[in-house]
């Protein structure tokens, strides 16, 4: 068996031996609790056995893991010694069957277990699971580690994960290689390789696979049906092959792995393998891939487009109705006034019939006095004005003008998207039947419909006004209808598509319904959810902690106790007011870092590689060339050109010491998302062995972070991009998404279009990230949904966000209204959560959730999916109602809680401080993003990151050495104080421009005293 590399020599020894612990570690893993003390250790005569097992209990508490007593450290040997009085220590007096015995005690203390046979079933399925996705080998190891560690499992070897790892790994491309030999035909086999090579041999012809690697995303017509003509000619190629992928049965995420390679590959490398059938499984996954996502392409193309048409026709009346509204009014004061004059003389007239005592020949006299007058003051030219004055208003208030207004538009979107719906797949399970009919009579006609095309899926206004009695059908008007409906349909989950990324229906991402019965249990204890398995035990713990949040509250208004919490006077609504900190001294910082000078970037680049060596997280895309290593000065001018946004072939052409070509390889295969976002949680990770950076928490057990988003111009076509008048004006923007704890480390970032909610990738953020334990997360009101209280629920997140006008917000119960105010509370909800509506859906949340934590889809694909319906199902409906018994107990809380209320403004105020970060590290070229794709968007953000958290860890690390360096300690508390109450999320003293020489090997010496960096300690 061919084993995986995963963790270098050095990597594989740490990982297998006690960790290093600091002074202060020492204190908290080497105590001893009374009840330890009592039970156990004062059992223990002899004091090489009491000092073996403080050890061991030690290391255990930090690790999960249990070591040879030739492993241990000498400091931690000391430092044990000393606290029992020991002045000599032989540890191989502490025999092997006292060692065995005593762990088997601290096992059954702390209600953990040696990997039973079951446990080893559950670690190979979870490590075939996330291989089935093609996760990197880092992941999966990290990922079978966090499964040990949350099911009180002792962490294996790295030698035991290696081999279960390299096993699955192995298996899984041989039984794919295997069904390959099995169902290709030889016929099969030469449709693939004539992807690999040119139509003839001419030296200027290219290998048709080439052709596919750029996706147009712009929305003008002709580009548009160059799409449509390279989506048919995959989907030509892809016939026939769609038996041969179902028995291959790779998951989204492992098609994407393969097809990616392909991509990324040069045309030799494709024929290089020595089994022919590993290019057959990458260029069958390249084809599906290309397929789903020209497919999605031209679907989001599809929707830009109406969506565009329809802002365009309503552009178009709003002028309409401007250019109009002045005759409007005097129409209705000509009408009016004309009534007036009509009620008048009514009035006159049952006056004179009604006049008493008068004879009936006198009332015809006065009668006719009356008329004649009437007559003279309304002439015919007044008649005539009321009546185009009617006529006017009757036009104003007709419908007809809007439908011939699509009507005069429909030619301009017809050219754009007719032939995206002659040839994109709809599913036929898809419900909305009605308009599948449509869609299959506009493909069979090619778009000539004829007189009599399917109605039904229009409203009964729509047919009135396409079908006019004895007047042809109105053809332009029917098909703008139909594209419009076709719209609705897609974003509503009326039409689905099988054969896509993006556009399946909600129940297609989520755990099947075949597995989801067959392994419940087992993937809830897999994901971690087993504590969620009965909804009624779940429901009556919460309405316990959310009646007594009522009370307490309540108990606190009533008394007084919230001087911060008022009453309005006319709604009777809770108001809730948050002083602001004023302790903010964000001066002290900037000054003292400016007494270094302006450091260049590359040296703080190359100053932090040195300490955390970053680099090594820059593996090779494919998963067994990790030995393969890019160069330094390639990686770090790499880096810099995509997140600075100089661009690598421009620093390349202005820098000393590099060549184009090798800094282009190098981003082709080594900047993957993945290695740079390992990148910067390498960073992170050291930033979090700073006493410095630790004394930013305010709570050592708990960690809290934010998210928020920030709106970048975009240079070039993109369908990740949108219109925004407010932030663009006429251009269009993507918004970048980014996440921050309280340590100032940003540790995940997302591009996401300008128009999409930012909701929907809160999860994301805190799922994709392997170094963040979010306890606490805030975002502002873009970001907060009631279903996303209920998925953090699941997470063991609170969600804290700043709502606006959060006293207006609507809170739940798990009693009627009537009950609350029977007690007297003045705070109370204004309606009863529905618990049958959650118990009824409490299976398709539970495997809504397993999917988002077994990372088979993203909580953004879900959600987006669950959010654009335009009918809740009962499954979003049952997530929401969930989320109301969180968000009311948090409503409640921060109507309670001052401290709460500004924490999550200073956590806030530090991620928008943030985002001004990045502005400056991104400077050049505008400050536009030069990607379209989102995949190539999510790196240049990720590049940006790394920059910023390498900044930050600098920061810390010179701040810390000045701290260190301060002989005076009332000088160095004061010092401490400042820095405290400012930020490290400065960039002043950083020249992020110049000359850049990768040639010069001084830039590899870090100039931190790291021993004494580390040493110091730093309190609140």
């Amino acid at each position: 068996m061919t084993k995986i590399a995963i963790l270098d020599s050095k990597k594989q020894k740490a990982f297998d031996a006690p960790p290093r612990l600091k002074k202060e570690d020492r204190a908290r893993y080497f105590i001893l609790t009374n009840d330890l003390r009592h039970r156990l250790f004062n059992g223990l005569r002899l004091p090489i056995n009491q000092l073996g097992f403080i050890l061991q209990l030690g290391y255990f508490r930090a690790s999960g893991q249990f070591y040879a007593p030739d492993q241990f450290h000498k400091r931690d040997i000391n430092h044990v010694a000393r606290t029992l009085k020991m002045t000599t220590v032989d540890m191989a007096q502490y025999n092997e069957s006292t060692r065995k015995h005593h762990r088997n005690l601290i096992l059954v203390h702390s209600g953990w277990r040696l990997p039973s046979t079951e446990d080893n079933h559950n670690l190979n399925n979870q490590a075939k699971w996330y291989i089935e996705q093609q996760l990197s080998p880092i992941k999966v190891l990290q990922t079978l580690v966090e499964f040990c560690w949350h099911h009180h499992i002792v962490i294996p070897s790295y030698s035991k994960f290696s081999d279960i790892i390299s096993r699955h790994y192995n298996e899984y491309e041989d039984s794919l290689l295997l069904t390959l030999q099995r169902t290709l035909t030889l016929e099969d086999k030469a449709r693939l390789d004539s992807w690999f090579y040119a139509p003839d041999a001419k030296a200027y012809n290219r290998p048709p696979i080439t052709e596919l690697r750029s996706i147009n995303q712009s929305v003008s017509p002709g580009d548009i049906q160059k799409n449509v003509a390279t989506f048919n000619s995959i989907k030509s190629a892809y016939e026939g092959f769609d038996g041969v992928m179902d028995t291959l049965a790779l998951t989204d995420q492992a098609n994407e792995y393969f097809a990616t390679w392909v991509q990324k590959a040069q045309t030799f490398q494709l024929t290089s393998f020595a089994d022919r059938h590993k290019s057959y499984l990458h260029i069958l996954a390249y084809l599906k891939h290309q397929y789903y996502l020209r497919q999605d392409t031209l679907i989001d193309i599809f929707l830009k487009s109406t969506l565009s048409s329809r802002s365009q026709l309503q552009r178009l009346l709003q002028k309409r109705e401007s250019e109009q509204r002045h005759h409007r009014n005097s129409a209705i004061k000509t009408v009016s006034k004309s009534n007036k004059d009509l009620t008048a003389f009514s009035n006159q007239v049952i006056s004179i019939v009604t006049m008493a005592p008068t004879t009936e020949i006198e009332k015809v006299r006065a009668l006719e006095n009356l008329v004649e007058e009437h007559l003279k003051s309304f002439d015919e030219k007044k008649r005539q004005r009321i009546a185009k004055m009617e006529a006017l208003l009757e036009s104003l208030s007709d419908q007809g003008y809007f439908y011939d207004l699509i009507e005069s538009q429909s030619i301009k979107l017809q050219r754009r998207v007719s032939n995206i719906v002659k040839t994109v797949e709809f599913s036929q399970r898809s419900t909305d039947k009605a308009l599948l009919k449509a869609i299959l009579h506009f493909k069979q006609t090619q778009g000539d419909i004829g007189q009599s095309p399917p109605l039904a899926f229009l409203t009964e206004n729509e047919i009135e006004k396409v079908c006019v009695e004895e007047s042809p059908l109105r053809v332009s008007l029917y098909k703008s209808l139909f594209f419009f409906h076709i719209t609705d349909a897609i974003k509503s989950g009326g039409l689905i598509f099988d054969s896509t990324y993006r556009y399946k229906g909600i129940f297609d991402y989520m755990i099947d319904d075949i597995t989801w019965p067959e392994q419940r249990d087992n993937l809830l204890t897999t994901a971690g959810l087993e504590d969620f398995n009965d909804v009624t035990t779940v429901l009556n713990k919460l309405k316990k902690q959310l009646n007594g949040k009522y009370r307490d509250i309540n108990q606190r208004a009533l008394q007084g106790e919230n001087r911060f919490l008022s009453f309005d006077k006319a709604t009777d609504k809770a108001k809730v007011i948050t002083p602001k900190i004023d302790n903010d001294d964000f001066a002290f910082i900037g000054d003292t870092l400016m007494q270094a000078g302006y450091v260049p970037i590359q040296t703080i680049l190359s100053d932090i590689n040195t300490v955390c060596h970053f680099n090594a997280c820059f593996t090779h895309f494919m998963n067994k060339h990790n030995k393969m290593k890019p160069s330094l000065e390639m990686l770090m001018a790499a880096i810099m050109g995509i997140g600075c946004n100089i661009g690598v072939t421009r620093i390349a052409n202005i820098s000393i010491g590099l060549n184009e070509d090798t800094l282009e390889n190098t981003v082709n295969w080594f900047f993957s998302l993945p290695n740079i976002q390992s990148a910067s949680d390498r960073i992170i990770e050291y930033i979090d062995k700073l006493s410095l950076a630790n004394a930013y928490q305010f709570d050592p057990e708990a960690t809290h972070t934010a998210s928020d988003g920030q709106k970048y111009y975009v240079a070039v076509d993109s369908l990740n991009a949108a219109y925004s008048f407010k932030y663009f004006g006429k251009d269009k923007g993507s918004t970048v998404y980014t996440f921050l704890d309280e340590k100032q480390s940003l540790f995940y970032s997302t591009v996401i279009s300008a128009s999409e909610r930012e909701a929907a990738y809160v999860i994301d953020g805190l799922m994709h990230n392997e170094v963040v334990k979010s306890h606490i997360h805030s975002t502002d009101s873009h970001g907060y949904t009631e279903s996303i209280f209920a998925t953090m629920h699941f997470l063991g997140t609170a969600f804290a966000p700043r709502i606006k006008n959060v006293g207006s917000q609507t809170l739940y119960g798990f009693e009627a209204p009537k009950f609350y105010k029977d007690k007297g509370y003045k705070i109370f909800p204004s309606r009863r959560i529905n618990i049958k509506l959650i118990k009824d859906n409490w299976e398709d949340i539970l495997r809504f959730m397993v999917t988002i934590k077994l990372k088979k889809s993203s909580a953004s694909q879900l959600f987006s999916r669950l959010s654009s319906y335009a009918k809740d199902i009962p499954l979003y409906q049952a997530l929401k109602e969930f989320g109301r018994i969180m968000k009311s107990h948090f409503i409640l809380t921060y109507f309670d809680d001052l401290e709460l209320r500004q924490r999550i403004e200073k956590q806030l105020n530090r991620v928008e401080l943030s985002n001004k970060f990045a502005k400056a590290i991104f400077f050049a070229n505008n400050q536009e993003l030069p990607e379209g794709l989102k995949m190539e968007q999510d790196v240049i953000a990720g590049c940006k990151m790394l920059i910023q958290n390498a900044i930050v860890l600098w920061n810390y690390l010179y701040l810390s050495e000045f701290l260190a360096n301060m002989d005076n300690d009332q000088e160095r508390d004061a010092a401490i104080v400042s820095i405290l109450n400012g930020s490290v999320l400065t960039w002043r003293h950083v020249n992020l421009h110049g000359e850049y020489d990768f040639t010069r090997e001084a830039a590899n010496d870090v100039q931190f005293d790291l021993n004494r960096i580390l040493s110091l300690t730093v309190s609140r």
